[in-house]
């Protein structure tokens, strides 16, 4: 982050939610820790859940105020905002569904605003149930992973209603450095299969690129600052080609969750009868990844996949 944006993410409003909501944080975890921390920065009352509840602990000794289930998250906010930031589809449905779950006690004007990767179909769904309860649902997912999440420079792509959007987007804007409204609901998420599907795809290439190079004993650190400034330049030559020549695999971004996205994608594509041969040979490639025991790497780690099969 640059200075100019540090300066513009330091000054917040006097109230901030604009409307003095409260906001709810379910998923504190890697990225969604440091997200609840920027927005309890920025003046928000932040009330937070998580399945594991050492954070949670740590969290109420920064100021937090904590709740025992999703529907105490629910109570407590009452007309206000709920954030999800969890791993998967099925993560959300263990947090709105059941007796305990968001749903049971989500209040009429609340907004969920789920900002991690969830299947269309069940976006869709859990919209229409927010919208039988008189309260409204955001699919909001980000990429920019934990870095971005560190330094509030995510990148937000954001479906459902654009008034509601409209009313969210002070709250959006505190975490992201984009924030951009898609359409109706599930337009964010599926932008957001189109950002993996290039992520993945990148990775794959820069990888390969970096096999061949070092098969022929072209130096890779030389290779990547040269194709830097060519039209092979990218982020993910920038910053995950530098993880791949330092191998430094340490989780941003796992393997599995690119896994999880490249097979949502497929199933998307296949319910429109699209026929997407790089997305389907790319999917194939990160199951082998996972298959050699390397899926709770970066996703990074493609490279040192490669080089693995190369060297057996």
């Amino acid at each position: 982050m640059n200075q100019q944006q540090m300066t513009q993410k330091n000054i917040f409003p006097s109230a901030f939610p604009p409307d003095g909501k409260k906001i709810g944080f379910i998923g504190v975890g890697i990225m969604g820790k440091p997200m609840a921390q920027h927005l309890k920065k920025a003046g928000a009352e932040v009330i937070v859940h998580n399945r594991s509840q050492a954070v949670v602990q740590a969290l109420k000794e920064e100021g937090f105020e904590a709740a025992d289930t999703p529907a105490a998250v629910a109570e407590a906010v009452q007309d206000g905002y709920i954030i999800l930031m969890l791993t998967n589809t099925y993560a959300v449905e263990a947090v709105v569904e059941g007796a305990h779950g968001l749903f049971s006690k989500l209040q009429p004007q609340a907004t969920v605003i789920d900002m991690g990767s969830t299947w269309v179909r069940e976006t869709r769904k859990w919209h229409n149930i927010a919208a039988s309860k008189g309260a409204d649902w955001i699919d909001a997912p980000v990429s920019g992973g934990q870095q971005g999440a560190k330094e509030a420079t995510l990148t937000i792509m954001a479906g459902g209603h654009q008034p509601t959007f409209d009313r969210v987007k002070p709250i959006l804007d505190i975490l992201g450095a984009q924030v951009t409204y898609m359409g109706e609901s599930g337009t964010g998420q599926v932008t957001k299969l189109a950002n993996q599907i290039i992520v993945a795809n990148t990775i794959a290439s820069v990888s390969e690129a970096f096999i061949l190079c070092e098969a022929l004993g072209v130096d890779l650190t030389a290779a990547r600052q040269a194709l830097l400034n060519g039209f092979a330049g990218s982020k993910i030559l920038d910053m995950h080609g530098l993880r791949m020549i330092e191998a430094n695999y340490a989780p941003g971004g796992k393997a599995t969750s690119q896994l999880k996205d490249l097979v949502e994608a497929c199933r998307v594509a296949e319910d429109q009868q699209l026929d997407l041969p790089m997305l389907t040979t790319n999917k194939k490639l990160w199951e082998k990844m996972i298959e050699a025991g390397m899926g709770d790497l970066d996703h990074s780690a493609l490279y040192a996949f490669y080089q693995k099969i190369h060297n057996t």
